[in-house]
């Protein structure tokens, strides 16, 4: 049975975008910030009272982020 989830992971292309979005129209906190040694940039988010984390990550060695049409939500 799961008890916890730890964090969820979404790549983007643009992590200044995306984490002005995060903060200032969601509403989420971020809780910390590494560059990891392969070279990606991750951020981490989460909502007031909860524990789960937001992972966003930009790594433009792995080329463009691309989102299929069968994407529905």
């Amino acid at each position: 049975m799961v008890t916890k989830l730890l964090h969820t992971r979404y790549r983007v292309q643009d992590l200044e975008r995306t984490e002005r979005f995060y903060r200032e129209v969601l509403g989420l906190e971020e809780v910390r910030r590494h560059e990891s040694p392969r070279g990606s940039k991750l951020v981490f988010f989460k909502a007031p009272g909860t524990e789960e984390l937001i992972e966003i990550c930009q790594y433009d060695a792995s080329g463009p982020v691309v989102v299929g049409p069968d994407l529905t939500h």
